[in-house]
């Protein structure tokens, strides 16, 4: 597990992303050009507490920038991602979407992964929540735009 150095990177549309932490599971970045705390996730966490471990350096992020944004979205990248175990579904429905609604996110995309399977845990993690909105991509493209989008709302 090694932590990210806070070095910006620019991409072509010369926005600031932030590197606050990775390791083989997970990249947690602040992109400011939405805004929103973007998780990034490849293949299946080590253990429970390896899941628990990145959810919480993401709300961790999410409370370092909260005041920085007045409105601060979540972008989950699951393309890659491989099933939980069902003790994570339970942390994430009581821990993680209940920070995210206690620091004042309205609205969550996460793009979905070819997986049927990955795609029923992610629905069940999100199901349920009367705070967050929550919709589920098949493109990244598509869950940017969304998420700026209520940027005007």
């Amino acid at each position: 597990m090694s932590f990210a150095t806070l070095s910006p990177t620019f991409s072509v549309s010369q926005t600031m992303v932030k590197s606050f932490y990775q390791d083989e599971y997970a990249t947690i970045e602040l992109d400011d050009s939405i805004p929103c705390i973007r998780l990034t996730l490849t293949g299946v966490p080590r253990h429970s507490d390896h899941y628990a471990l990145v959810q919480t350096k993401r709300l961790e992020l999410l409370q370092q920038e909260s005041a920085n944004f007045p409105k601060l979205h979540m972008l989950t990248d699951s393309r890659n991602a491989g099933p939980v175990l069902n003790e994570d579904v339970g942390y994430f429905r009581e821990h993680v979407l209940s920070g995210m609604e206690k620091a004042g996110v309205r609205f969550l995309a996460i793009v979905m992964p070819a997986s049927k399977y990955t795609q029923l845990t992610i629905r069940e993690m999100t199901e349920g929540s009367e705070v967050l909105q929550i919709k589920l991509f098949t493109s990244m493209r598509e869950a940017r735009y969304w998420l700026r989008k209520k940027n005007s709302l």
